[in-house]
């Protein structure tokens, strides 16, 4: 489960409305780090869910439409819309949405001594389609084309970078529905 705060509890905790909060619904910040540090003293690994591909299309409560437009964190139009999810997506070609988003990842690392990530919906940040209406046969012209989002792959890179730079034993995880050959290669 996803444990960054959301308004809407039946996305699960994937319709995130503040990606640096732990959710409410899961006791106070102090708890989680309770729990993080119980963890480590039996010696326990702690990964959590980072939901980086999409936001909450909630513009009362999450960062849609945060300067008052629909593309200050996404791209304007469609093209920033999640229609399967009802939900913002990221634009990654924007240093502040990189920026932002890579300063998340070092906050649940630093703040919360987390030790990886699975990275959830990794399919939508791989490919302009975010995969809706695809299938996936292994035919490698379905996964390396003009449908790949290579701001998207590139984030990608940056965030496993520097999670290993600042914690070199870190596991990463993409939980990815295409089976994008490579995907989970080092660089």
């Amino acid at each position: 489960m996803a444990i960054q705060e959301h308004s809407y509890y039946g996305s699960f905790g994937y319709h995130v409305t503040n990606f640096f909060a732990v959710s409410s619904r899961q006791g106070t910040p102090e708890d989680f780090k309770y729990l993080v540090d119980t963890a480590h003293g039996m010696g326990i690994m702690v990964i959590i869910d980072i939901v980086h591909s999409h936001a909450s299309n909630n513009v009362h409560d999450g960062i849609n439409q945060f300067d008052g437009t629909d593309h200050c964190y996404s791209h304007s139009g469609p093209r920033g819309y999640h229609s399967a999810w009802d939900s913002m997506v990221f634009d990654y070609s924007k240093y502040e949405v990189r920026r932002f988003l890579l300063s998340n990842l070092a906050w649940f690392m630093n703040e919360y001594q987390v030790d990886g990530f699975r990275f959830d919906a990794v399919t939508s940040i791989l490919y302009h389609h975010h995969g809706i209406n695809t299938g996936f046969s292994g035919d490698y012209n379905e996964y390396f084309g003009l449908q790949c989002d290579l701001d998207g792959i590139t984030y990608l890179m940056l965030a496993n970078k520097i999670i290993h730079d600042i914690y070199p034993e870190a596991i990463t995880v993409a939980e990815d529905v295409s089976g994008m050959p490579t995907l989970c290669r080092t660089i």
